[in-house]
């Protein structure tokens, strides 16, 4: 019973501070740090530095030693400009989101962030980067040139997801005061269906057009060779050729123009994980091979065609089947 209202107090708070973030540090692709935007707090070892300037002042005072007071005044000067340069090497901060790669469900995506510099002055120091909620990230270093950083994300199932906040921290230059903020930049994320190997036979035909006299570029039967081109697939090379010294040439094969190949997914199926993800490994291989083909979802339909960003449109409807987006 303790337990579980531990636990509902914690999401309670951490709702109401996601819920006072958003105001504070709304959304978007793109961050300049400022004073609305980070908090500083000392940190442990500057909370000891700060008991030992307190214990200097209390024993300079009872014994009236000039020289401890100095010594604790100096102590408290420090931190004070160590405070002004830690917020203000923070505060340069220009950070940008540049997308998240590809992903198939049990992967890890990959969140591309940029870090510059808004003003003339780069920053410096450790960076601390982590996902909310989260105890481990990457530390990168603000005095390298190389500030083009990919943040992991573990994935579990498909579907579009709301990737959460990116906490970014510093203790530069001496830890005794650290910066940090909490930001949103806005990006779904599209998790494909994991990929279930399927064969590509037995998928079925449908006729679009034409009497069956034409032919269009397939896998059924021979037809001529061409010239290789940046981005043929590599199965197809005539190797024969190549070892006798001839330029790369690739073997075109020929199918009925009158038909394409048609996958299609009943959202009512009892195995409809299995599915979607046979079906998925299938949008995959055709795409790779260059095989034109259409997607039927229930109601909906995706008319034949090929190439990445077909893929892509299958692969996402796939990953949406059943869910709210």
């Amino acid at each position: 019973m303790t337990r579980w209202l531990h636990n509902m107090l914690s999401a309670v708070k951490n709702r109401l501070l996601l819920k006072w973030l958003a105001a504070r540090i709304p959304g978007g692709r793109r961050h300049s740090l400022n004073m609305q935007s980070v908090f500083i707090m000392p940190t442990l070892f500057g909370g000891i530095y700060f008991v030992l300037c307190l214990a200097l002042f209390v024993l300079g005072t009872n014994y009236q030693n000039n020289l401890l007071l100095l010594l604790c005044y100096f102590f408290i000067t420090i931190a004070l400009l160590h405070m002004f340069i830690s917020y203000q090497n923070f505060a340069r901060l220009q950070i940008q989101a540049k997308g998240i790669s590809t992903v198939y469900a049990g992967d890890d995506a990959l969140f591309h962030i940029q870090i510059a510099s808004h003003s003339h002055h780069r920053p410096s120091g450790l960076l601390n980067i982590k996902w909310w909620g989260h105890q481990k990230g990457i530390v990168i270093d603000l005095d390298e040139d190389k500030h083009h950083i990919s943040l992991p994300r573990s994935t579990y199932r498909r579907g579009v997801f709301s990737l959460p906040r990116v906490t970014f921290s510093s203790d530069f230059p001496l830890g005794l005061f650290r910066c940090w903020t909490h930001l949103d930049f806005a990006q779904p994320m599209t998790v494909f269906p994991a990929l279930e190997k399927h064969s590509l036979k037995h998928i079925p035909h449908q006729t679009i057009s034409g009497d069956g006299a034409t032919r269009a570029q397939g896998l059924e039967d021979f037809e001529n060779l061409r010239t290789y081109q940046d981005g043929d697939p590599i199965q197809r090379i005539a190797w024969k050729s190549l070892a006798c010294g001839n330029q790369p040439m690739i073997k075109s094969f020929s199918e009925p123009a009158s038909q394409t190949l048609q996958l299609s997914v009943n959202p009512a199926s009892r195995n409809l994980e299995q599915v979607i993800s046979r079906t998925a490994y299938q949008v995959v291989e055709l795409s790779r091979i260059q095989r034109p083909f259409s997607l039927q979802i229930g109601s909906h339909s995706y008319p034949a065609s090929s190439g990445r960003e077909h893929r892509d449109k299958c692969l996402r409807a796939l990953s949406t089947i059943g869910t709210s987006v």
